[in-house]
């Protein structure tokens, strides 16, 4: 093998490494014959001639030219760059294909990610909502309860105020009847019967100022119908009062007494004074 032919076999690796596209380079394809490449080197290598070029000449331009002409005219140089090519291109797809897949996993476990979020989010939203209602429901019973409480508190006060009116309209009514025994059995007793029979004052005309000897003590008449009316008084008041039937018959009796002492003593002062007045 010629030194150029290891040129070419070298620098076909060497392109088809760098991923140097040298049918575009001329502007031909794969089929294309070594004829027909030579005349497309003619062609598009023209214009970086050093003689056409001129200042503008670019040698390392002209020198691709030159071993893109010489590559893909010699068939072991031209196989060579066109197996580099296509292994590179296989490995290429390979890795486009890999990292198609691998972005189709990663868009997959992406949006399995999203699915699981969405779910965990809906579920946690769920049961937000059912705390919500459960909280309202218990709150609503724990409203109704405290209803039904109130409601049955104001019906027992409602009954116990109503047995209370009752048992103290019973009492009113026990009062006014043992009131009502209690002054039959005065009525009925001997000392009301003494009072009711006993003198009959102001039968006789006395003088207010005059004296007369009463239980050791000189009184004046007028003292006498002074307690006279205050014992008439208290027997008034005492029956306005209305207490106990027991407290009442014992003091009623008491001033049942008094009263009558008093019309006793007026009694008696008009007797005496009558005879005064009968000897003068």
């Amino acid at each position: 093998m010629s030194d150029d032919n290891k040129d070419a076999l070298r620098f076909a690796a060497e392109y088809a490494e760098k991923n140097v596209d040298l049918y575009d380079l001329l502007g031909v394809d794969a089929l294309t014959s070594k004829d027909d490449i030579r005349r497309a080197w003619r062609k598009r290598s023209l214009a970086y001639h050093p003689d056409k070029a001129g200042d503008k000449f670019d040698p390392e331009k002209w020198e691709l030219f030159e071993r893109a002409r010489d590559i893909l005219s010699d068939d072991n140089a031209r196989a060579t760059y066109d197996a580099a090519m296509k292994a590179k291109l296989l490995r290429k797809q390979e890795r486009a294909a890999m990292d198609k897949e691998r972005q189709r996993f990663a868009d997959d476990l992406e949006a399995a990610e999203n699915a699981a979020r969405q779910q965990q989010q809906a579920k946690q939203q769920k049961d937000t909502e059912m705390l919500q209602k459960e909280r309202e429901r218990l709150a609503e019973l724990q409203r109704m309860r405290d209803e039904e409480n109130s409601r049955q508190a104001a019906a027992a006060q409602e009954m116990d105020d109503m047995a209370e009116a009752r048992r103290r309209l019973k009492e009113r009514k026990e009062e006014k009847a043992k009131r009502k025994e209690a002054k039959e059995r005065m009525k009925s007793s001997s000392l009301y019967k003494k009072q009711e029979k006993g003198p009959a004052n102001g039968a006789v005309d006395v003088p207010g100022d005059y004296a007369v000897e009463i239980d050791g003590q000189r009184k004046m008449y007028w003292e006498l119908v002074c307690e006279k009316l205050r014992a008439r008084q208290a027997l008034t008041d005492m029956d306005q009062m209305g207490n106990g039937p027991d407290m009442q018959d014992d003091t009623m009796q008491g001033l049942q007494q008094t009263m009558s002492t008093a019309k006793q003593r007026i009694y008696d002062a008009e007797l005496a004074y009558q005879r005064e007045i009968g000897t003068s």
